[in-house]
């Protein structure tokens, strides 16, 4: 293996095969090349202000599209550059905020790749720490003399295991003994100790063995942490030490309090009391929440609209033969943008240190989104699906009409499938305390496996677009089925969303408040608009009332506990969330 300088770029290796997490981590310490790196499954990237390193990335070359962080379709931009939008307000919103497939707010410090790299060697080496110490409390029955030389000699083991657990002497076996992926979810869950003929001697001429004792002994701890850890350990000290500053963070990778809130809101809908002849309506629901949020104390972290900005698309009127006075797709396209550029004036009077995330519903890419939709939401909005940490806790926002019609984008809807599921192995490898998603429409109703068939509740139109002279018959609006996604397409999220241990989704669409759950444990929150409001005459009894609103989301994490999934060995788990934390959360009606 060819080796670098120690001042040579990070490597960052987004592994798709967890069996070489052991020895890519150690690779990564001491500069050398990761694992199946090669010109052509490799790209470097410049990331601007965020990274300003040039890095190499390998990926697979299935992934090589979807892992490259650079916006699509920007016109003029390189591919391997990421373009940062202008921001014309006082703090990044909107397409300035929402680009490279993340989240960027100055109260929302997301980790670089430096930072990444450093928390996965963090947690390897507090891993390895706990295990030392569990085996720390055999010695009297492995009947032990000398304490130091049994660490010592602990330690030198589980120094092999690290580096050579992936060599080709011990794939064999690991694949043998281990061929269920779902074994091998953290850097050091695929540990392999050599077999007794193994010689402990570390090869002083390969640089990977150079200073492992010292990784292994204090792996990110500060010095007052590494002072504790000695003294309730003393018979575990370290030999050596590896240089941490004692500052170091993570930014949001790591929690830095011990809860946080955060807002979610949906439909807001601009024009759709009127059918889009005016939209100064919605506009003053959407003031009324933004007051409500800005005298929040402590304020939330973040607001998310969950899809539905504005009512404007034009293949709706175009559904209904441009009957309703808008003559043109060109003119339906000026009421959207016009509409657009209202909410964002709107909520820019959110107050400065609480971020926004805006992601589409079907009424801002219509309900067979297309290229040409999405790019159209892009260049007001920004990224379309995309993800962020808060406190310890990590975001998916997800373009889930295509989950309901994949046929218009249909390559878009396979590259967000895979980023999808790249992104939630990604916080499991970070020890995510809690994964949570967002999309406009509900994964379902009321139960996962519903079908049509089983949904027979109806929404009658709403009071807004009665007419005194032509009335709207009570028995006439929208049927249960229309606001569930398909269950194959559901199940291709939920299956996902339970392998990885999603602690709650939260969406609207329906336009009416619903709580339920899953068998598994995750909850799925439907919030209601503010705009016009459905009651649905198949719903089950809630215990909230419905109307126009925001909903408070209060996280409260567990420091002592990772998100490892809350299952139990010997016995089918009644719960399969992450369980580094609980969420609470309550509508709150708008205020006159």
């Amino acid at each position: 293996m060819a080796t670098t300088s120690k001042s040579a770029p990070i490597m960052v290796h987004r592994r798709n095969d967890s069996k070489y997490a052991q020895i890519d981590l150690w690779n990564r310490i001491t500069g050398d090349t990761p694992l199946s790196s090669s010109p052509s499954t490799t790209k470097s990237f410049l990331l601007n202000d965020r990274h300003p390193l040039s890095h190499s990335v390998p990926v697979s070359p299935r992934h090589s599209e979807v892992l490259s962080p650079k916006i699509e379709d920007v016109k003029g931009a390189k591919e391997t550059e990421v373009v940062v939008p202008k921001n014309e307000h006082p703090v990044p919103r909107y397409a300035a905020a929402q680009y490279g497939r993340t989240l960027h707010h100055p109260k929302l410090n997301q980790p670089t790749l430096e930072q990444e790299a450093g928390h996965l060697m963090m947690l390897a080496g507090n891993r390895l720490l706990n295990y030392s110490a569990r085996e720390g409390n055999r010695e009297e029955h492995c009947g032990v003399d000398d304490k130091g030389q049994y660490h010592e000699d602990l330690v030198s083991k589980l120094s092999k295991a690290l580096l050579l657990g992936s060599s080709n002497g011990n794939l064999h076996e690991m694949s043998k003994d281990n061929s269920n992926d779902d074994n091998f979810s953290s850097p050091t869950s695929t540990l392999f100790f050599p077999d007794a003929t193994f010689r402990n001697e570390p090869d002083e001429s390969n640089p990977a063995h150079q200073n492992v004792d010292a990784f292994l002994g204090t792996c990110g701890l500060t010095s007052d942490e590494l002072q504790q850890h000695t003294q309730q350990f003393p018979e575990m000290a370290p030999l050596q030490t590896y240089d941490f500053s004692k500052n170091q963070t993570y930014g949001e990778l790591e929690p830095q309090t011990p809860s946080h809130s955060f807002v979610v809101c949906s439909d807001t809908q601009l024009g759709i009391s009127s059918k889009n002849r005016e939209w100064e309506t919605e506009l003053e629901y959407s003031r009324r929440a933004i007051r409500m949020i800005n005298a929040m104390d402590p304020p939330p972290r973040f607001v998310c609209v969950c899809g539905d900005l504005i009512d404007m698309e034009y293949t709706f009127e175009e559904r209904k033969g441009y009957k309703d006075g808008f003559g043109s797709k060109e003119e339906c396209d000026a009421v959207q943008d016009r509409q657009n550029e209202d909410f964002q004036e709107v909520w820019s009077h959110l107050r400065e240190d609480v971020a926004i995330c805006c992601l589409c519903g079907n009424h801002d890419v219509g309900n067979r989104p297309t290229p040409t939709s999405i790019q159209r939401y892009k260049d007001a909005f920004g990224d379309e699906y995309l993800a962020f940490w808060v406190n310890g806790t990590y975001n998916i926002v997800l373009n889930n009409v295509l989950f309901v019609d994949p046929s218009g984008a249909r390559e878009i809807f396979d590259k967000q499938l895979v980023w999808l599921e790249d992104r939630l192995k990604y916080a499991q490898e970070h020890d995510a305390k809690m994964i949570f998603v967002f999309g406009h429409h509900p994964w379902f109703l009321y139960d996962e496996n519903e079908t049509p068939e089983d949904l027979h509740g109806l929404s009658p139109y709403p009071e807004e677009w009665q007419d005194p002279s032509h009335p709207i018959d009570k028995d006439t609006g929208f049927f249960d089925a229309y606001f569930s996604i398909p269950k194959g397409y559901r199940d291709l999220a939920l299956a996902l969303f339970k392998k990885y241990g999603v602690n709650a989704s939260f969406c609207g669409h329906f336009h009416q408040n619903v709580i339920s759950k899953t068998k598994w444990g995750m909850d799925n929150i439907i919030t209601a608009p503010l705009s016009v409001v459905f009651e649905s005459s198949g719903k089950p009894q809630q215990h909230e009332e419905n109307g126009r609103g925001i909903r408070i989301v209060n996280v409260e994490l567990r420091p002592e506990q990772g998100g490892d999934l809350n299952a139990s060995r010997g016995r089918i788990p009644s719960k399969q969330v992450r369980s580094g934390g609980t969420i609470s959360h309550y509508f709150l009606p708008l205020q006159s």
